[in-house]
């Protein structure tokens, strides 16, 4: 190929600049072809990524949904069941999805090891469909028998198969999520557990507020058979996952997991992070938000659970991009302080109101107190200890401890919907939640201390930072 030489800017260079020819002209066609190529196969392997984890999470938006399905229609509820408000057996009627969900989240690790990871996600989806169907069935029984514990059982026999499926979910989705999510990007996809979560309470109060309760709670399985139509998308975890797990096969098990001195900090961290978010309060919102707007003197309580569930779903959102930006152990931080500060507000509020200071103000101060509350566990200790669990774990062991959160969530989860009924009389309505505070105080000292930042680190070298501490 011949050239000609051009003079430079310089005396002593000259560059040759090829002649045009065919060959030549042909080349920024193929690159640009190329290029085109390549943004195709990206833009392909991220829609095919998101849509994975679309079919994947309908499993945790199930566990919202069970979690707050009976919080809206509870009256109605009640009274086709024949049940007092207050009574135990309601309390356990609502307490009951949580050892349900104990009992699936605790056989999840088995179902992996035998079955898969795929397998087992595509299984919930029935358990949530059978649930679902269950619930109609009662009613129609309440309504047609002169007794009431025939429907009352097969509620209970809808909370129970509906939980177990929930539970289960807790365990699978976090784990699928972690392992199909690159490093860039493993905050934000595993922020679509709660995300889901929150969405399944949102639309758990919505369908209680605008549906007949037979009729709400028999979403559950119009959602199921949705999900039935999302698992085409579902794809297998990358290959260097399956590999790695492939070499650690050996050392996985509930005993590596209890016996290995490298993860016992983690382990006690994850743990801590759990019961945070269980007694931090939130539950005691969720469960009793509508019986506890009567109580504050709020006009329309059924509007202020609402309200607080749309402002929950919208802040969850937010935390998707946030807990990139701001990293897990900040934003952990901030938001526990905020929640702190929002319930030291709502008990001022609610001491104010019992020594007759006011009605008005005092119920506005503690509807934003609620919603304040809200916005800082959304962005902070409801999405973040699930995303902690799933980024400091090795694979060894990572499924095993998954269960073992779960697990304690859901007792954790059974005991504040025993309890705080209990704690509500005992220490009376404005009290309620000082011990909330305390933990949220305490919590915030043994993380500030304990919790290194994880965000685009690897699991070797957060271990290795956690030890140090």
């Amino acid at each position: 190929m011949s050239a000609l030489p051009v003079p430079c800017q310089w005396s002593h260079c000259r560059l040759p600049i090829p002649l045009a020819s065919s060959r030549n002209r042909s080349r920024p066609l193929s690159h640009v072809k190329r290029i085109a190529h390549i943004a195709r196969s990206s833009t392909d392997r991220q829609w095919r990524l998101w849509m994975a984890c679309a079919a994947a999470v309908p499993g945790s938006f199930q566990y919202g949904f069970g979690l707050s399905s009976i919080n809206v229609p509870q009256a109605g509820i009640c009274r086709s069941l024949h049940l007092a408000p207050t009574s135990f057996t309601w309390s356990a009627l609502v307490a009951i999805l949580s050892p349900s969900g104990l009992l699936g989240a605790w056989l999840a690790p088995v179902a992996v090891s035998r079955l898969g990871l795929l397998r087992c996600l595509r299984s919930t989806s029935f358990f949530f469909i059978i649930s679902g169907l269950i619930f109609p069935l009662a009613h129609h029984v309440s309504v047609s028998a002169s007794t009431a514990t025939v429907p009352l059982w097969l509620f209970a026999l809808g909370r129970v198969v509906g939980g177990f499926g929930a539970g289960a979910a807790t365990v699978f989705v976090p784990l699928y999520l972690g392992q199909l999510a690159p490093l860039h990007l493993r905050g934000a996809i595993g922020n679509l557990h709660q995300v889901a979560i929150v969405l399944g309470l949102l639309v758990a109060q919505l369908a209680g507020a605008f549906l007949p309760w037979p009729q709400a709670l028999q979403m559950a399985a119009v959602f199921g058979m949705m999900q039935l139509c999302l698992i085409p998308f579902l794809r297998p975890v990358p290959d260097a996952v399956k590999k790695q797990d492939f070499q650690e096969t050996e050392q996985k098990g509930f005993g590596a997991l209890i016996r290995d001195p490298q993860v016992r900090r983690p382990l006690c961290m994850a743990v801590s992070l759990m019961a945070l978010q269980q007694y931090c309060g939130i539950n005691g919102v969720w469960y009793y938000s509508t019986e506890f707007f009567t109580e504050v003197g709020l006009p329309h309580p059924l509007a202020g659970t609402l309200i607080s569930a749309v402002i929950f779903m919208v802040a969850t959102l937010a935390a998707v991009p946030l807990i990139e930006k701001a990293g897990r152990r900040s934003l952990l931080l901030r938001g526990q302080l905020g929640a702190a500060f929002s319930l030291m507000f709502l008990t001022s509020s609610l001491i104010a109101k019992s020594v007759g200071l006011g009605t008005m103000w005092t119920t506005q101060l503690a509807l934003a107190a609620v919603i304040s509350f809200v916005v800082s566990f959304a962005i902070s200790l409801g999405p973040i200890p699930w995303q902690i669990a799933n980024e400091i774990f090795p694979l060894r062991c990572r499924a095993e401890a998954q269960c073992l959160i779960a697990s304690l969530c859901e007792i954790f989860s059974a005991s504040v919907a025993f309890g705080f009924p209990i704690l509500e009389k005992t220490l009376g309505a404005k009290l309620a939640f000082t011990p909330s505070i305390l933990v949220l105080v305490l919590g915030y000292a043994y993380v500030r201390r304990a919790l290194p930042e994880t965000k685009n680190r690897k699991v070797e070298d957060i271990l290795e930072d956690f030890n140090r501490r």
